[in-house]
């Protein structure tokens, strides 16, 4: 799993970050009171929601989805689709490239919000 954080960009990371913020700032902004309590929990909801997301998605990268893809590529094209070999090599280089952002920030999220509830709630 560390030697995954090399292929940490951070523009996709601040992109992510800022779009699923929006829904816990906008909460926290229109409740009427206890603004931290609800901050906290739209954080813990967002972050077990891409919690989940990043564990499909580690599935993926793991390969765990592969012949179920090249079944549908192929049936989709038929006869023009390239061998199960040539589908491999394509997947495992954008595997080798990828990053599981949503776990990550998922994990984030819950410790902060984990965090920020001992410390000030």
């Amino acid at each position: 799993m560390f030697l995954r954080f090399r292929h940490l960009k951070l523009r996709p990371l601040i992109c992510q970050l800022i779009l699923t913020l929006a829904y816990p700032a906008v909460r926290a902004f229109i409740s009427p009171g206890r603004r931290l309590l609800v901050f906290t929990d739209a954080v813990t909801i967002v972050g077990a929601v891409l919690l989940i997301g990043g564990v499909v998605y580690a599935l993926t990268l793991h390969g765990d989805f592969d012949i179920a893809g090249f079944a549908l590529r192929r049936g989709i094209r038929s006869d023009s689709a390239p061998g199960f070999d040539a589908y491999m090599r394509e997947k495992k280089e954008k595997r080798e490239e990828a990053f599981n952002y949503p776990l990550f920030i998922g994990l984030v999220y819950l410790t902060a919000a984990a965090v920020i509830a001992y410390l000030f709630l």
